[in-house]
């Protein structure tokens, strides 16, 4: 059991996750093409995105993306 911080939550939590083989070089590609140090990074990186983008659209919003032509398409998750 990871040793509780100041406010009495663990510093770290270790997972053991098991990915498909098609996700982990998924997750290899994102780690080259965003030059993240590690596949935590990357991990860490797509959690906090996913809750900013998800928050958003459950408070109303929603998300475009604009290509380099400027043609825009409304990203669908939920």
């Amino acid at each position: 059991m990871p040793k509780p911080n100041k406010n009495n939550l663990p510093e770290r939590v270790r997972l053991n996750l098991e990915f498909a083989p098609q996700i982990y070089d998924q997750m290899q590609a994102v780690q080259h093409r965003s030059h993240a140090a590690s596949l935590t990074e990357v991990l860490r990186r797509s959690l906090a995105l996913y809750d900013l983008v998800t928050e958003h659209i459950v408070d109303g919003g929603e998300i475009v993306l604009v290509d380099g032509k400027g043609k825009q398409e409304k990203l669908r998750i939920l």
